[in-house]
């Protein structure tokens, strides 16, 4: 595979991981927690259910922005590729 494939590739994967990352934040779980009042849950400890909501919504947030971070590295790594394509050094 060519410099100018090699450096496409990582684009699109970085394309692919953003979409994923906002594919999670747009999912409907990532809206509960504004239907979550004490009337919501069924049990002894509402803000237990509350709090674990939260947790899990924290949790998804970080993994698209983890999705995003690494899609970042992916277009940097894309430049390089090119950049040292140019100059005949990319291997």
């Amino acid at each position: 595979m060519n410099a100018s494939a090699r450096a496409e590739l990582l684009r699109e994967r970085a394309r692919h991981l953003r979409e994923l990352a906002d594919t999670i934040e747009s999912l409907p779980v990532m809206r509960l927690d504004r239907h979550a009042d004490d009337g919501t849950w069924r049990g002894p400890r509402p803000s237990l259910c509350r709090s674990t909501l939260a947790v899990n919504q924290q949790q998804l947030h970080g993994a698209a922005d983890d999705l995003r971070l690494h899609a970042y590295r992916f277009e940097q790594q894309a430049s390089e590729i090119e950049v040292l394509s140019r100059f005949g050094m990319a291997g």
